[in-house]
């Protein structure tokens, strides 16, 4: 098995956007944690539904989730930087 490295060292931290560190036990990384399993869930059953109109609001939804997950992966000092970078907000 290939073994992935990002050689920024763990300690108990991780990468929020524009290189903020923070640590993993973050109410920010739960938060788009749970966002993101939320998404994959909504992604499995618009996968598996044979409602196109469903599958078209799934779609929908989980585009909104991508846009809160950006913006829960950006500090506070950063929500500026973010929508000067071209992101939407919420």
């Amino acid at each position: 098995m290939a073994s992935i490295v990002t050689r920024t060292g763990d300690a108990g931290h991780t990468g929020l956007m524009f290189n903020r560190r923070v640590s993993k036990a973050h109410p920010r990384v739960e938060a788009y944690g749970s966002v993101d399993e939320l998404n994959a869930a909504l992604g499995m059953a618009r996968a598996l539904t044979r409602a196109p109109e469903l599958g078209a609001d799934l779609h929908a939804i989980q585009h909104d989730l991508v846009i809160v997950m950006g913006e829960l992966a950006t500090g506070v000092d950063d929500l500026e930087r973010y929508v000067k970078a071209g992101f939407h907000r919420v």
